[in-house]
């Protein structure tokens, strides 16, 4: 190192380090397990030399100076050991309220995962008992209408447990985030969120409750048609003709209309088969979504907005480590 990058590195050294408010600057002082020879060999000033002698004993003065300037009880040191240990404590338990909130967010999405896995499957069940419920009806009218009543009753419960499960987890993440909000610098209204929830899910919960009304009302028609069929095997007898050829007189084509009205036993071919490629496209969807929703659980079903709080908690933390390197630096 040249006479000139000495006194650059000299001069540096002078005007870095007397910004007391800069951490780094506190770095270049010589540490606990530095000695003052080894600061000077490390600003190239070890070779024996008149000039670098000099230039040495000025580095090790300026040093002196400006240590004992940030060891003194200035006011901002002053401060800042005052409210260090009250800033550490409320960083660490930011840090672990928030890997709290992302614990409880995971814990609440899986769960909810696990009960749509139940309602795919509900769903998916349905709609095999729907299918076969319209396959059977031509052939033994009893089991048909049972099975298509309890096709009916699972299709209820699982578009309900569906769409409940989903408006549960939107609700319990938005509480989670706006207690998060609180330990991190923004704003949030925990109200607005959930009524935001509710309303953008507002039509889709209505057409559930428009859609399991419906399948409720069927499956009391296929419950009463199924107690029919026992009490007049002749009309249970016009409706399969009516089924399977249509070769029945319109009085009995009437009778069976206003006694099965609602049920496979009262629908045309063409009827049936349309309901069966309804129910099976129902079907697909449900399988598809528990084919997803199962592959999400193996997966460790983590939530989005729970990776968000981790990532929050590892700034503050990565805060409280500068934050406790620079009560290290001023308490040597």
């Amino acid at each position: 190192m040249g006479s000139s990058e000495r006194k650059g590195f000299i001069m540096s050294v002078v005007e870095y380090l007397w910004d007391t408010r800069n951490t780094e600057a506190l770095q270049v002082l010589p540490t606990k397990e530095e000695s003052g020879i080894q600061l000077v060999e490390r600003a190239g000033l070890s070779s024996f030399s008149p000039f670098n002698l000099m230039l040495a004993v000025g580095l090790l003065f300026i040093v002196y100076i400006i240590y004992r300037k940030l060891k003194d009880a200035s006011p901002e040191k002053k401060r800042f050991l005052e409210v260090y240990p009250q800033m550490k404590r409320e960083l660490e338990e930011s840090i672990r309220k928030l890997h709290a909130l992302a614990d409880k967010i995971d814990k609440v999405h899986r769960d909810c995962t696990i009960t749509q896995v139940v309602a795919s499957s509900t769903g998916a069940a349905s709609g095999v008992m729907t299918i076969l419920g319209l396959a059977l009806a031509p052939v033994t009218a009893g089991v048909s209408l049972g099975l298509s009543a309890t096709g009916l009753g699972l299709g209820a419960a699982a578009a309900m447990t569906s769409v409940s499960t989903t408006i549960v987890e939107k609700v319990s993440t938005a509480s989670a985030e706006a207690e998060a909000s609180q330990l991190l610098p923004r704003s949030n209204d925990t109200e607005n969120d959930i009524k935001e929830v509710f309303k953008k899910n507002a039509s889709r919960l209505f057409s559930v409750f428009m859609k399991s009304s419906r399948n409720l009302e069927g499956m009391r028609k296929n419950i009463d048609a199924i107690k029919l069929t026992k009490a007049s095997p002749r009309l249970t007898n016009n409706a399969k003709r009516l089924m399977t050829t249509g070769k029945v007189s319109a009085q009995s084509t009437r009778q069976v209309e206003k006694a099965f009205g609602g049920t496979a036993l009262a629908m045309t071919k063409r009827a049936r088969i349309m309901g069966a490629a309804t129910a099976g496209l129902t079907l697909v969807l449900d399988v598809v979504s528990l084919i997803e929703d199962s592959k999400h659980l193996q997966e460790g079903a983590k939530a989005e907005s729970a990776a968000k709080l981790r990532q929050k908690a590892q700034e503050l933390e990565q805060k409280l480590q500068e934050l406790i390197q620079v009560h290290d630096i001023l308490t040597q």
